[in-house]
């Protein structure tokens, strides 16, 4: 491939065979060499456009240029149970290349034979070797740095500059787009005349110039709209002004016939407004002026609007527990527990909080255990917000695993792991389904406040991973939870979508313990916080 080439999607239209509207129409959007960033909400249609790029889909309209079976293209999916095509080819190359990739990425010898038991952070590093070890035209990485901590994101980043061809990477990781794109394609749905439509924006620039540029075009957008509005309006009045001089002459016209034949100056007048077409010209400055109307119409439904979007304030109903603990462990039962889940080692750092830990506390106020897995039993309130923090493979996952076993019985608990795959999905809609439409709808509603599209929900496509991650979410509200255990909920979640869970997780008025890589998140949804090294 040539060093200039780009990928162009022209005009393409897509809909699923199970669906009755198209995910997008005519939506066309180019690819140069280097870095672009596609972003936009969970569910907008960004991998099903990436699969067309492929050419691993075919669209119902429009091109792709050059044809995708022309170009070496490598893609890794978002999902981290997807095991690499070239898994057996990338194990036994042992190239320089390649070599320099495994370096880069630090794979370990043994991660390629053993792919089925690698942590989040192992497998999306070895999945990403993979796809560069083909040397391919075309690189897309779909979500690249879920489930990794700050070092591994770092690796990823390094990576991803050393690669210099034609680069696609959908994400909602700012620290990524920032470091890494001088593109961004953004799907927005939008609202023109009387109907929503998907488009695709694009901007140069990393993520933050793309928010400067989108903010001036929504604010020329903006005051553009109001401008047609108020000449909309001043037609309007205009047209009614006409409309009742045309209602007076023909009033007139009506008491025309009926003048006296002898009253001279009466049939004067009559004939006089005859005679000027007075009563003519007052229907056809009111035709014109009806025309400039719909014409001013027109031109204000041509003019794109942001569809709505939801807070998500007040969507997550649940309540605290009266117990005084949720769950308890002493130091023996977990450190035996992790043990079983294959953690032989760990130190958890608690800040102090609502809950008293003991042990020894370091002068930055941070609870330490001494000896690892061992000293005070582990507890956790009916109003404990706890965030956990750890890098990859500190046994985060295992902790909240053993967590959600000893949680009391007479407890309400919601528990969401961070592997999403196929049969998680079907069990998800299976389970919406099952319900009963009171409930059902309380959870649809619940979705739309995460700013998911039910109705998309509901034509019989399968969520996308940050949908599933929302309707998991949702499922669990009619149940009104008193405590929520969640590994990762951020990992697939558009922006929006991540700061509406946010607000929520900030309301909810039970306990939760919240394991994730995101520290903006951890650090706005928590006011205990657990680290595991």
């Amino acid at each position: 491939m040539a060093h200039d080439t780009t990928m162009t999607l022209s005009t393409i239209q897509f809909t699923y065979p199970t669906s009755t509207r198209a995910l997008f129409c005519d939506v066309s959007v180019s690819f140069p060499p280097g870095w672009t960033a596609v972003m936009g909400d969970n569910g907008i249609g960004k991998t099903t456009l990436l699969r067309i790029a492929l050419g691993r889909l075919n669209p119902d309209h429009g091109e792709v240029t050059p044809d995708p079976g022309s170009l070496v293209a490598s893609y890794c999916p978002q999902t981290m149970d997807a095991e690499p095509d070239n898994l057996d080819d990338f194990a036994d190359d042992w190239s320089p290349g390649t070599l320099a990739i495994r370096r880069l990425l630090g794979i370990g010898q043994d991660w390629p034979y053993r792919f089925g038991t690698l942590s989040g952070g192992e497998a999306k590093r070895l999945q990403l070797a993979c796809a560069l070890a083909v040397r391919p035209d075309v690189l897309i990485l779909d979500e690249p740095t879920n489930h990794v901590d700050a070092e591994v994101r770092g690796r990823i980043i390094d990576a991803m500059r050393s690669y210099g061809g034609i680069g696609i990477v959908v994400s909602h990781d700012v620290e990524l787009i920032d470091a890494v794109c001088t593109r961004c394609a953004v799907f927005v749905r939008r609202h023109v005349g009387s109907c929503n439509v998907t488009e695709i924006d694009t901007y140069r620039g990393n993520y933050t110039q793309a928010c400067e540029q989108s903010d001036a075009d929504d604010l020329r957008a903006s005051t553009e709209r109001n401008e047609r509005r108020r000449e909309v309006a001043r037609l309007e009045d205009v047209r009614e002004q006409r409309l009742r001089r045309v209602l007076r002459v023909n009033a007139a016209k009506r008491q025309g016939r009926l003048v006296d034949p002898h009253d001279h100056d009466a049939r004067d007048r009559r004939n006089g407004a005859k005679a000027t077409s007075r009563d003519g010209g007052a229907s056809r400055s009111y035709a014109q002026m009806d025309g400039r109307l719909r014409r001013a119409r027109r031109d204000l439904d041509g003019i794109a609007e942001a569809s709505k979007r939801y807070d998500g304030d007040v969507w997550f109903a649940g309540e605290a527990s009266h117990r005084r603990e949720l769950i308890h462990e002493d130091a023996c039962n977990l450190r035996r527990a992790m043990s079983e889940c294959g953690v032989e080692s760990f130190r958890l750092h608690r800040h102090i909080g609502s809950v008293a830990f003991g042990g020894h506390t370091s002068d930055d106020g941070i609870h330490e255990d001494e000896d690892r897995g061992r000293g005070p039993a582990l507890s956790v309130g009916p109003r404990d917000h706890i965030g956990l923090s750890g890098p990859n493979g500190s046994g985060k996952t295992s902790l909240l695993t053993v967590l959600a076993r000893h949680v009391d019985p007479g407890v309400r608990c919601m528990s969401i792991a961070q592997r999403t795959c196929a049969d998680d999905s079907r069990r998800a809609v299976a389970r919406l389904d099952e319900l009963s439409r009171e409930r059902s709808s309380i959870v649809l509603q619940a979705f739309a406040e995460l700013n998911g599209d039910p109705e998309r929900l509901l034509s019989g496509r399968h969520p996308s991973p940050g949908e599933l991650t929302k309707l998991e979410l949702c499922l669990g509200i009619p149940d009104r939870p008193q405590l929520l255990i969640l590994d990762e909920p951020t990992n697939h979640l558009d922006l929006h979508s991540k700061q509406a869970l946010a607000r929520a997780l900030e309301a909810f008025p039970g306990a939760f313990i919240v394991a994730s890589h995101d520290e903006w998140f951890v650090r706005r949804i928590s006011t205990i916080r657990w680290t595991l090294e």
